[in-house]
């Protein structure tokens, strides 16, 4: 029998890679992927999350060679280079029809087997039919970010960037550098950062920030009678305090994008009134669809947004412990890849 490796949560900070059968195909419409990349999500370091992930596989950020397809899939061939996503939606309920992909039940539902931070990857039948296609026109490097950049895509396609003259991004991690590109990308004037280190603020300018402020600069730069606040601001870090100070930073009429969600359990202490009379949006935004990830594909492809400087650390899946240890140290440590044999 044949066999591979792969790394399974053992506890919220811990990880052990076990050697176990490589995945089969189940049915004529599925895939069997041979892993290239796997990228450490930032959601992928929050405890409380994890936590509910024990005896699982980490990793979603993945892209890999056809190995095996089933008979009766058509759009993708033995050898290529495949992205797909981890989950998928039926593209016939009335959410997928509105676009709301995450509300579907079967986007929730459906899954890799078993993890990116494995060799091998069984592709479900629905993930293979609905969100699964050849990138062979890109680098594993440049395929790893379709799902993240997605994730920036869908945000972001909330508020009018186009007539955005100015947008702030709260925390410069790896998902943060990413919705300072896609902004620019997507036409915003100007991009501020505002992020407490300075190794990250200084990559927040080299992605396209036009300034990367700490907190108390941002706080003092509100104070001031020419600051008339931005158009939206991205908040990336999901602490209350964060949430609550960014409502500070947005023009009345403007939108606060929530990008990563609070622990749960957690409330938030927000002055409504003061929300209600400066007519400020607030816009949660989890995950993404299929229309944003041949959108994220499509800005790689084109070279719109490159990400690739900010590759920062590559790792075997034998070292997924330090792997995932630099991730979760922050600082100097974006994004962080696990990379397979090729």
């Amino acid at each position: 029998m044949a066999t591979m490796k792969q790394a399974v949560i053992t506890s919220p900070t811990s990880f052990e890679v076990q050697t176990v059968p490589k995945p089969t195909l189940q049915s004529p419409d599925e895939v069997i992927l041979r892993t290239a990349t796997s990228g450490i999500c930032s959601g992928d370091l929050m405890e409380w999350y994890l936590a509910k992930k024990v005896g699982t596989v980490l990793g979603h950020e993945i892209v890999g060679y056809a190995d095996e397809v089933g008979s009766d899939v058509t759009h993708i061939e033995k050898g290529q280079l495949v992205f797909v996503h981890h989950h998928a939606p039926c593209m016939a309920c009335r959410n997928c029809l509105l676009r709301d992909f995450v509300q579907c039940e079967t986007w929730r539902k459906t899954f890799i087997d078993p993890g990116g931070m494995a060799e091998y990857v069984r592709v479900p039948p629905e993930n293979c039919l609905h969100d699964t296609f050849d990138i062979s026109d890109l680098t594993p490097d440049q395929g790893v970010f379709i799902e993240p950049l997605a994730c920036c895509v869908k945000s972001l396609q909330m508020v009018d960037h186009h007539e955005a003259d100015l947008g702030i991004v709260i925390g410069c991690g790896i998902m943060g550098l990413l919705n300072i590109q896609t902004a620019r990308a997507f036409g915003t004037k100007e991009v501020w950062a505002v992020e407490p280190d300075e190794f990250r603020r200084k990559k927040a300018i080299e992605v396209g920030a036009a300034e990367a402020l700490s907190p108390e600069e941002m706080i003092a730069r509100t104070k001031a009678k020419s600051f008339v606040g931005a158009d939206y601001v991205v908040v990336g870090p999901g602490f209350p305090s964060v949430i609550e100070q960014a409502t500070a930073y947005v023009r009345g009429g403007g939108s606060v994008l929530l990008f990563t969600p609070t622990a749960a359990g957690v409330k938030t202490s927000l002055d409504l009134g003061d929300l209600y009379f400066r007519e400020i949006k607030l816009l949660p935004s989890y995950s993404c669809g299929p229309t944003d990830t041949r959108r994220a594909y499509e800005l790689l492809r084109t070279g719109r947004v490159d990400p690739t400087p900010i590759i920062t650390h590559r790792f075997a899946i034998a070292d997924i412990q330090e792997a995932y240890n630099i991730a979760k140290r922050g600082g100097s440590g974006l994004k962080v890849l696990v990379d397979f044999p090729r």
